[in-house]
């Protein structure tokens, strides 16, 4: 069996595209509601599916209800709307509203990403997030995450063995998002301050340069 540094990706990575969609119903207000983004990268021309993204954006100043954020969502977005976000008041937590950046008012949430088996191992995930985060963060004083493993949890009940598999999954995923800038904030969730993602994302891009097809 080849080791990880004989893989080599299906396609050529710039061939990936990444295509963004919001829904937006046409009776809420431009900042009553959080913006829900997907994002789906695939090679372009027709070619296959490789991944798909979910990102949430909300104003910590206008939005009326931040916890209402996971009516309808994932588990892992409820967790980073009640760790962000004070529930006396919903507001920005004070302790990270201090060590945010004080220009703009949307805090950018990535609670999804998933890449199809045959693409992980690459590191190309992070830099496809990292990429969607940029392209969307206009606006933005932070991004978030939390970094869960992709497994559902069992239903056999609490298991030792489990847990601590879990935690060392987690610690490695905030191992690969600190390729982005992302730091511990708490309860396992991550923030970025969005000034260094730009210097963040040519590192990855120059680390995916040798996976690039060379054409004659």
């Amino acid at each position: 069996m080849s080791n990880e540094n004989d893989r080599t990706p299906p396609d050529d990575p710039p061939s990936i595209t990444l295509t963004c969609q919001h829904r937006h119903y046409w009776w809420s207000g431009a900042d009553d509601a959080p913006e829900t983004w997907h994002v789906s990268a695939d090679i372009d021309d027709g070619g296959p599916h490789l991944g798909d993204m979910d990102i949430t954006l909300a104003d910590a100043c206008e939005t009326h209800d931040p916890f209402a954020l996971p009516d309808g969502q994932d588990a892992e977005l409820g967790h980073i709307a009640g760790t962000i976000f004070d529930a006396g008041h919903g507001r920005l937590d004070p302790d990270l509203d201090e060590q945010l950046e004080p220009i703009g008012n949307q805090i950018l949430i990535l609670h999804s990403v998933r890449l199809v088996p045959q693409w992980q191992g690459f590191g190309l995930g992070t830099l496809l997030a990292g990429t969607a985060i940029r392209k969307l963060s206009g606006g933005a004083r932070a991004a978030v995450c939390y970094p869960a493993p992709l497994s559902e949890p069992t239903e056999a009940g609490p298991d030792d063995q489990g847990d601590a598999d879990r935690d060392q999954a987690v610690a490695a995923l905030q191992k690969v998002w600190a390729r982005l800038g992302f730091e511990h904030f708490r309860d396992d969730v991550l923030d970025l301050s969005l000034v260094t993602l730009d210097e963040k994302l040519g590192q990855l891009r120059k680390n995916a340069e040798r996976y690039r097809t060379v054409q004659d």
